[in-house]
């Protein structure tokens, strides 16, 4: 797992950012979407990729840092009835633009994984 924090240089200094910190704002927005029920576990991934010290991962949601860019990756469980691209596109939207904005991290992907569907 990632444990070096992600730094910004800026007019005063660095800024380091932990990782945990990009994965909460990735967990909140995405489970704030409408018809999202839940940010599921099992992310695929080969088994390289849990030990890569440039991966951290959290239920449903894991980070990966590539040069100056991150890569965000979501599991989400859907509500039955609604319209799967509209809440992917509406999500991946959001997460990046949370992240950017609060962080100052560029996004270069969000990656999002439909992994059930559930009806209540």
């Amino acid at each position: 797992m990632a444990t070096d924090p992600m730094e910004i240089n800026c007019e005063g200094g660095k800024i380091k950012i932990s990782h945990d910190i990009v994965l909460t704002i990735a967990r909140h927005i995405a489970a704030e979407a409408k018809g999202i029920v839940s940010i599921s576990g099992g992310l695929p991934g080969g088994i390289g990729e849990v030990f890569s010290k440039n991966t951290t991962k959290k239920k449903g949601v894991k980070v990966q840092k590539e040069a100056s860019q991150i890569v965000v990756n979501l599991s989400l469980v859907i509500k039955y009835g609604f319209k799967i691209p509209e809440i992917v596109e509406d999500v991946q939207e959001k997460v990046k633009a949370s992240i950017e904005s609060m962080t100052e991290i560029q996004v270069s992907k969000v990656n999002v994984y439909v992994q059930d569907i559930v009806t209540d």
